[in-house]
């Protein structure tokens, strides 16, 4: 297996290119080329990517673009936002996700909430009128004097996979993490059941 880097900058708004090549046993596997753009603004951090990879025969196009608020010292909320796309001659992807803080207390920056929301969708256009394939996902977490204290998220999709993910980070200075997942499901061929159901608990070391 062999990986080649090679890229150059032309321009402070086109940044260093990300180019790849991969062979094994001597034969071409693959290669990856991506184009990031600095398009930021006084108050908005704006990062896009165009990306060309898979094989020279049937290659897949990428597009993200990345927003965020960058730091301001009157202002203590951050919001970020994301939009992808991906396509190539067998399936079409578009993806985007949001995010929000919200600060409260005396230390707004250490004691915060933040909510986010993730969506997903496909379509398979190698199979002429096949249903688009959703998926929407809310989460919020929390965190108090600086430290994840935990997080719930709701998720669901137009393949009938509903889910509750709910995660409690190190409570009341316990040096673990429990993490507690229930999925369902619910479509034309069978009412909605339980699928998956699990705990987990992780140790964590806070010092030695």
């Amino acid at each position: 297996m062999a990986v080649f880097t090679a890229g150059t900058a032309h321009a402070e708004l086109v940044q260093k290119p990300i180019t790849s090549v991969s062979a094994y046993d001597g034969r071409f596997t693959g290669y990856s080329a991506a184009l990031p753009l600095d398009l930021s603004t006084d108050t908005e951090k704006v990062a896009l990517t165009v990306k060309s990879s898979g094989m020279l025969d049937n290659p897949t196009y990428d597009f993200d673009l990345n927003l965020s608020k960058k730091p301001d010292a009157d202002r203590v909320d951050e919001r970020s936002m994301a939009l992808g796309a991906s396509w190539n001659q067998n399936e079409a992807r578009l993806r985007s996700s949001m995010s929000r803080m919200f600060g409260f207390g005396l230390l707004p920056r250490a004691n915060y909430v933040r909510v986010s929301m993730d969506m997903d969708a496909s379509q398979a256009i190698a199979v002429p009128g096949k249903i688009p394939v959703a998926r929407a996902n809310i989460r919020s977490s929390l965190t108090l004097d600086g430290r994840p204290v935990g997080s719930i998220a709701f998720g669901g999709g137009s393949q009938g996979e509903e889910g509750v993910d709910l995660s409690v980070m190190r409570p009341f200075e316990i040096p673990a993490e429990l993490t507690i997942s229930v999925r369902g499901v619910n479509n034309q061929r069978e009412a909605w059941r339980l699928q998956d159901a699990r705990a987990m608990v992780k140790l964590v070391k806070i010092g030695w």
